[in-house]
């Protein structure tokens, strides 16, 4: 156990160093993917493929002005160009369109039946004519797309030196080997030698790597034993109080010095639902907008988004969340309010408790122990003069 946990504690201690390396890139000029350096000095973001850049980002944190490439041109990836590409036209000899020109793709071109597309430069092409197997030669390849005819002798010819026609062997040359050799073949006698160490090295190796392998391998797995282990015990740890019975009533004691103040707190008894959990049975109502502010100011930035997919919202939903809103936080608040609206139970502006710990869990399974926590501690904690 001491073990695995040291090795927990390597890990976070790289995680995090690489999170400070890729915050202090981003000071330096150097922004994630989806992101530019802007000449202000931070990273704005990038437009989607099949939209220009119309306006820079004007303050950080804020989301650059796009619009859709005209009828006619095209982007194919994220971008921070002004300007957009313009679709290439089929027009050549023998050339037909066989996909569309969008504002995400180029118009693609092709060749009629019989034509095949012959690559003259990186920007330049043709319509060139399908050639067809002369004498002594035999079809392996059709005709097609950007491939001519593949053509081969047949056995006993060889390539003509016109390089259209194969023609028979009648002599020792190239492609007919055949022919080359010798009547009579004589006998190698292999002289028996001694097992030098050069032998003997790679059967010693082979099974030393086999065991180191195996070793590797039954370490790797034993230590997804104990976190799975662990993560089912802190998911047990909240039910280790047995839910009362149904004819009994929960009573709260509240301290006559706390009965002015205005805790949301009421004795009336927990509702026995099948898989609820303890903290469920706190009756403090969670609003959703203390709970998202709480959480913005808590989860890093550049793991948000990897928080929200592990939570199931979807790209779509992630895109147009950034769409709707230049301010980052606002399109973060959107993307928790779609994850919320994905559960059930709770009510208006509430949100039950095994929602937040779910939450939690996930935030653990990212190794954000310390956001875990802090969430744990302000909303889940069963201290009653908590507020």
């Amino acid at each position: 156990m001491r073990k695995c946990q040291l090795w927990t504690c390597v890990l976070l201690i790289l995680i995090s160093q690489s999170y400070i390396i890729s915050v202090s890139g981003a000071e330096n000029g150097s922004c994630p993917e989806d992101q530019y350096w802007n000449s202000k000095g931070f990273c704005c973001n990038k437009c989607l493929a099949g939209f220009k850049l119309k306006e820079k980002c004007p303050e950080r944190l804020m989301r650059s002005e796009c619009e859709k490439c005209e009828d006619g041109t095209f982007l194919e990836k994220p971008n921070y160009s002004i300007n957009c590409f313009r679709c290439q036209e089929c027009k050549k000899p023998h050339s037909i369109e066989k996909s569309k020109c969008t504002h995400e793709t180029n118009r693609v071109c092709g060749c009629v039946k019989g034509y095949y597309k012959k690559t003259l430069s990186a920007s330049d092409w043709e319509c060139s004519r399908c050639k067809e197997c002369g004498p002594g030669q035999e079809k392996t390849g059709d005709c097609g797309e950007e491939q001519n005819t593949l053509c081969k002798c047949i056995e006993n010819h060889y390539l003509a030196k016109d390089k259209k026609s194969c023609e028979p062997c009648v002599k020792c040359q190239t492609g007919c080997e055949h022919l080359c050799i010798p009547s009579t073949t004589p006998v190698l006698i292999r002289s028996a030698k001694p097992t030098t160490s050069s032998d003997t090295l790679p059967q010693i190796l082979v099974p030393i790597c086999a065991c180191i392998t195996v070793v590797a391998l039954g370490v790797f797995m034993l230590y997804e034993g104990l976190r799975l282990w662990r993560k089912r015990n802190r998911a047990l740890s909240s039910q280790t109080s047995s839910p009362a019975p149904e004819d009994q009533t929960l009573i709260i004691t509240i301290p006559p010095d706390k009965i002015n103040e205005s805790a949301p707190f009421t004795s009336q008894p927990c509702e026995p639902e099948q898989h609820r959990k303890l903290p469920d049975c706190v009756p403090r109502e969670i609003k959703i907008h203390e709970f998202f502010y709480f959480v913005l100011d808590e989860v890093p930035v550049g793991r948000f988004k990897e928080l929200v997919r592990q939570l199931g919202v979807s790209e779509q939903n992630i895109e147009r969340a950034e769409q709707d809103n230049r301010k980052y936080k606002d399109a973060q608040y959107q993307m928790l309010k779609v994850w919320s609206d994905s559960g059930s139970g709770g009510g208006n502006n509430v949100l039950p408790c095994h929602r937040i710990q779910m939450f939690i869990e996930t935030l653990r399974d990212m190794y954000l122990v310390n956001c875990a926590d802090n969430i744990e501690n302000r909303f889940l904690s069963q201290d009653t003069s908590a507020p």
